[in-house]
């Protein structure tokens, strides 16, 4: 399903493809870009309750499409933000979505309180504006919008898969998640989605406990377990002055098993050889 972001990469590769002679749906875009009555014309659309749900979705779209580079439009922003605020609780899912993405992307306090609210209720999942999965990805793009004790939450009771792949992939590494997020790396139960993340967010949080799962693990099933390339990264990208013997026992058993690993396995020993230096 395209999503706002989607829409406005592809019209703007489009664009950049066109060069000095844009086609008829390039211009077309170029040409609503600079008409203050069409853009009224589509806000207005979104702002009245008969519109079709398919419309109200091609309008955020374009709309949104077009603000990349319309001087009209940012002099309509409140009219804009106000209309899409008041399909935030649309019947038709798709609307929400739209209006959500939008918004999010902008920061729209509004739209991130609205989305923390469904996150903390109890609603089922079919109920809220949108799923909880899109939920964090809309709030993920601003970091100060999503508060990490209910990112906690949801990845300890995670509504479904994809919620819990979201809620680790937007999870700070600090010694508050750390344990949890452990758990979920050693329970194989989780999908790989979710656990393959999670190596490189704890190893340098800590690289004890980390380290010491991997080695187990590793010991006990060699490379052929499906998060084994995974533990073998995280150790690679432990910063030097971490556990360190605990750490090169590791490292040398990660090199003894690479002649049976996947090409994912043999990529992540490559990075014991040229391991890749902290941020400075």
């Amino acid at each position: 399903m395209t999503t706002v972001s989607d829409y406005k990469a592809q019209l703007l590769q489009r664009l950049q493809k066109a060069g000095d002679q844009p086609d008829s749906g390039a211009q077309e875009m170029l040409d609503l870009a600079g008409s203050e009555e069409r853009i009224t014309a589509l806000i207005k659309l979104l702002s009245n309750p008969a519109t079709p749900a398919a419309d109200l979705v091609n309008a955020i779209g374009t709309l949104a499409a077009v603000s990349i580079f319309s001087k009209v439009l940012p002099t309509q922003s409140a009219e804009l933000t106000n209309a899409l605020r008041g399909l935030i609780n649309s019947p038709d899912a798709e609307v929400r979505r739209q209006a959500l993405s939008y918004l999010t992307l902008r920061g729209d306090a509004v739209a991130q309180q609205h989305l923390r609210s469904e996150l903390q209720s109890s609603k089922p999942e079919a109920d809220k504006s949108v799923p909880t999965s899109q939920a964090i990805a809309m709030l993920g793009v601003d970091k100060k919008a999503i508060d990490k004790a209910l990112l906690l939450n949801i990845a300890k009771n995670p509504p479904d898969d994809e919620s819990l792949v979201q809620a680790v992939r937007h999870l700070p590494a600090d010694k508050d998640t750390a344990a949890v997020l452990m758990g979920i790396l050693q329970d194989d139960s989780k999908p790989l989605a979710a656990r393959a993340l999670i190596p490189d967010i704890v190893n340098n949080v800590d690289s004890s406990a980390f380290t010491a799962y991997a080695k187990q693990k590793l010991e006990q099933y060699g490379a052929a377990s499906e998060i084994a390339p995974f533990l073998a990264s995280g150790v690679a990208n432990i910063q030097s002055d971490k556990n360190q013997h605990q750490v090169e026992e590791t490292k040398t058993l990660i090199r003894s098993l690479a002649a049976e690993g996947s090409d994912a396995f043999q990529k992540a020993v490559s990075q014991l050889n040229n391991p890749i230096l902290p941020d400075k």
